[in-house]
This record gives structure tokens, sequence and C-alpha cells, in this order.
């Protein structure tokens, strides 16, 4: 009886082991990683919510990304700086919307070609619904954060705030007038609502790219 008893138990232990290492050779070679890079979890939306009878509604999404060059570890504290000076602001106004930080070594190769200006350090392409912020203002650049310094007159976290506020000016109106948006930029900065005042012609001209100017 003892050694049937103990028949089974030995038995019981080798199944519950082959199954364990069975487990672990499946997940070694399908390659699971059950880890989330930061930058996924950043552009997850959240889970909708119902109040009362009313239908699910689901809530504007940020989505943030580092154009090529950037390293995980720099995507994650440049867009941690991004995501600090745009909570700020009214975003959930602006709907679905994605950031874009370009490397400053690359930045004027992607606004030559457009005709924008090079000492612009941010601008918003509408049919995408994409705003892209150089990464002069959110780190420090050797070099480069000095010229901005230089063209703008106001440091790095200011002119930040500056190049944000004037990107939901373009944004938020759907206008790709300069004017409109410093107007805006200066609601936005005095916590004041935003109204908008674009032409129509100026909003059948929403292809176009519109960036920090004045």
């Amino acid at each position: 009886m003892k050694i049937a008893i103990f028949s089974c138990l030995l038995a019981w232990i080798l199944l519950q082991t082959s199954a364990q290492a069975q487990s672990n050779l499946e997940a070694t070679r399908s390659g699971v990683n059950t880890e989330i890079p930061a930058s996924l979890v950043a552009t997850l939306p959240p889970p909708p919510l119902r109040i009362g009878g009313e239908p699910y509604r689901s809530a504007p999404v940020q989505k943030f990304f580092c154009n090529t060059g950037y390293t995980q570890k720099q995507c994650n504290e440049d867009v941690l700086v991004l995501r600090k000076a745009l909570a700020n602001y009214p975003l959930t106004q602006l709907g679905d919307w994605t950031w874009i930080l370009v490397r400053s070594g690359d930045w004027k190769d992607v606004l030559l070609p457009r005709g924008l200006d090079p000492y612009s350090p941010a601008f918003t392409y509408y049919p995408k619904r994409e705003t892209f912020i150089e990464e002069a203002l959110v780190t420090q650049v050797p070099g480069r954060s000095g010229e901005l310094l230089l063209t703008w007159s106001m440091d790095r976290m200011g002119l930040l705030d500056l190049a944000i506020r004037h990107e939901l000016g373009h944004a938020l109106c759907n206008d790709p007038n300069e004017r409109n948006a410093n107007r805006v930029a200066r609601l936005l900065k005095q916590r004041k609502p935003v109204s908008c005042e674009a032409k129509a012609e100026a909003k059948q001209k929403s292809d176009r790219k519109a960036s920090l100017n004045f």
C-alpha cells in the first residue's frame, strides 16, 4: 500500500515538473516578453467610461513617438518632459493627436525641404493631426540650445511652453494663420477660454504645415 502511494506521488511530481518545463520551453521558443516598453504604454487609450445610461465614449488619445536616432531611454526621458509641459493645457479639446520628437541633428533636414524656417523648433501637420517638436526644447543640446536662446531670447523651458501654446493655437482652431495662433497662445497663457476666429479660407487650407513663427 505504501509503495503504491509513493509511486502515485512520484508520478504526480514528475508530471508537474514536465508541464512546467514544457511551458518555459514554449515561452522561450515564441520569444514572449511580458514587459511593455514605457513608450507603448504612453500611447494606450484609457478604458471607456459609462455614465448612467449613456453610451461609451472614448477619451481623446494623445500619442507620443520619437523619430529615428533616439534610444529607448532618451525617448522615455524626453517624452516625460513634453508630457509634463502639455499637462498645463486643455488637450481634451484637441481630440486625438500625435506628438513626435525629432533629434536636433535631423531637424533642419526635416524643415528645409518643406520650406519651413529651420529656426522654428516646432511645427504642426494638419492632415495627420501631428505636431513635431525639436529635441532641443526638451533637453540640453550643445550648440543648438545656444542657437535657439539667441534667436528667441528665452530659456529652454520658456521656449517649450511658447511652442506648445503656439502649436495648440494652430491645432485647436484648425487654422494655419500665425497671427491667430499667437492670439490663442496668449489666451492659453492667461488661462482664458480659447475662441477661434478663423476665416473660411483659412480652414480650407488646413492641409498646410504651420510652424512657430512671429
